[in-house]
């Protein structure tokens, strides 16, 4: 199933958490959550680690999201881990984006569901 799960608990920092395939569909609510997001944080933590693929549309909302972070000098990381996809994890090798954002590998941990 395809899930998107928000975690604004800890004050100034609002997680995003990607479950499952993201496409087009659900990228401009995400990316409207995001941008008005990035106005009142102090740091943006985008979960991939359970993100089986994801489509361009979603990719242009992170890049896009980073930049809009780095203009208003909020924190801004995505995480993958084993766990990613597979797809997930080459697309960003072999797009170069991981010279472009943020990526941070999660611990090596069994993550629940």
């Amino acid at each position: 199933m395809n899930r998107v799960f928000y975690d604004t608990s800890r004050p100034g920092v609002v997680a995003v958490v990607l479950e499952g395939e993201h496409e087009l569909y659900g990228a401009l609510k995400l990316r409207e959550f995001l941008e008005s997001s990035i106005d009142d944080a102090v740091a943006i933590v985008i979960d991939l680690t359970r993100a089986e693929f994801i489509d361009s549309s979603v990719v242009g909302l992170l890049l896009d999201a980073s930049k809009l972070a780095a203009e208003k000098g909020v924190e801004y990381s995505i995480v993958v881990g084993e766990s990613t996809g597979e797809p997930v994890r080459r697309m960003f090798e072999v797009t170069g984006l991981t010279r472009l954002l943020p990526l941070v590998e999660a611990p090596n941990a069994s993550r629940g569901a």
